[in-house]
């Protein structure tokens, strides 16, 4: 469980980490409670911030401990990148991410191996959103907060967005624990929410999903030790429609 503060935290921590938005309270959800106006400011999107590649987790993350100390690797790298600052500042346990126009949206850090323990891993210009890692104990996750509405949506996996930043993709497989299906997801103004779902008829193994196109993934597969490639549109009628 994600533990938010109210006003006197979030003062606290405008007082200490200066150059973040401020602005109304926050509800109990971690939410501003006043009005929301989704408008998405270019001036105040950085690039060059994009959640890690693959090669790049690899280098952080190989020779790590454990799941809490791989996210913290990828986000201290991350927060010295230019333009991060403006995104997301860290103090101790506490990681503040700011909302244009409203006070950031605060996360604390659990101590202990059961966390939960949350780690800035990205921030997509296109979308407004950025992407945070969670660990908890042997469970990873991730939430994607969409800075228009300050919504905060739980994620199955990391996502792979589109080029224009509307949609993204997740896909979660594995032998014991997972959804094991993809999911298309789109921005609304409560947030992130699956749009369609894809569950092959047999489980894969493993799998990995990225845009081809604006109506196209590409899916890697891993089954049975054998690794293969798969096209998925979004018009193949196997997917479930669950938003029109």
């Amino acid at each position: 469980m994600l533990v938010l503060h109210r006003r006197n935290l979030c003062a606290f921590l405008l007082t200490a980490m200066a150059g973040l938005a401020s602005g109304p309270a926050l509800a109990a959800d971690g939410r501003s409670s006043a009005p929301s106006a989704v408008v998405r400011a270019e001036a105040s999107r950085p690039g060059g911030l994009e959640p890690p590649n693959a090669a790049q987790f690899t280098r952080l993350c190989s020779n790590t401990a454990d799941l809490v100390e791989c996210g913290k690797k990828i986000e201290a790298e991350w927060l010295r990148k230019p333009g991060a600052s403006t995104i997301v500042r860290r103090q101790g346990r506490f990681l503040a991410v700011s909302i244009p126009g409203d006070v950031p949206y605060i996360f604390e850090d659990q101590p202990g191996e059961a966390g939960p323990d949350v780690s800035f891993y990205g921030y997509v210009a296109a979308a407004d959103a950025a992407v945070l890692y969670r660990a908890r104990g042997d469970r990873l996750d991730f939430l994607v907060l969409d800075r228009a509405t300050g919504s905060v949506t739980d994620l199955p996996n990391e996502p792979r967005f589109n080029h224009d930043g509307r949609y993204f993709a997740t896909a979660d497989f594995c032998k014991d624990g997972c959804e094991n299906r993809l999911a298309v997801w789109r921005f609304e103004r409560r947030g992130a929410v699956r749009e369609r779902v894809f569950a092959p008829r047999v489980p894969w193994d493993d799998a990995e999903v990225s845009w081809g196109s604006p109506t196209r993934l590409i899916v890697d597969i891993t089954e049975a030790g054998r690794s293969s490639s798969i096209n998925l549109e979004l018009r193949d009628p196997r997917w479930v429609i669950l938003l029109p």
